[in-house]
């Protein structure tokens, strides 16, 4: 009897259920491939030490935290290629990224001494010299949509 821990994780199929995915589950898709690409560009060349809490469409948690962005070479036309997910990911998994003004440790989230922060205002300047970004700001930070369920009206 094969185990299932043998399989060879099928990147190709995985696309594809992701887009079913999507499509059954958003109706506002907001962001490219090149959109991606450019937005992480940017940051592995002027904030390469960002903290941000990404959203996998399909995913069951509040978000994933990770400091440090992307590097140019992980760059690839249609995904990330690094294994700081286990693996590389589309970029069309990606259903939004949050970058908080106040950086909360973990263990730590209610001792304020040992929270930082990051100048999100600077970051999201810089972000709308180079493009438009489907964007909502808040006074903890502000969020980049890949993809948003919108009611039809």
């Amino acid at each position: 009897m094969k185990s299932d821990s043998n399989k060879v994780f099928d990147f190709v199929n995985h696309g594809l259920e992701i887009d079913k995915l999507i499509r059954s589950s958003f109706n506002d898709s907001q962001m490219s491939n090149a959109k991606w690409k450019k937005l992480f560009v940017l940051l592995a060349e002027q904030f390469p030490q960002v903290y941000a809490i990404w959203k996998f469409v399909g995913a069951n948690n509040d978000g994933v935290a990770l400091l440090g962005s992307p590097k140019t070479g992980e760059l690839e036309e249609t995904y990330i290629n690094h294994r700081f997910w286990l693996g590389p990911r589309y970029y069309k998994e990606i259903q939004w990224i949050t970058f908080p003004r106040v950086i909360r440790k973990s263990g730590y989230e209610k001792v304020p001494s040992r929270n930082s922060s990051q100048d999100t205002d600077l970051i999201l300047s810089e972000l709308k010299k180079v493009g438009y970004w489907p964007v909502a700001e808040t006074n903890d930070g502000f969020t980049i949509f890949g993809h948003r369920f919108t009611p039809r009206t």
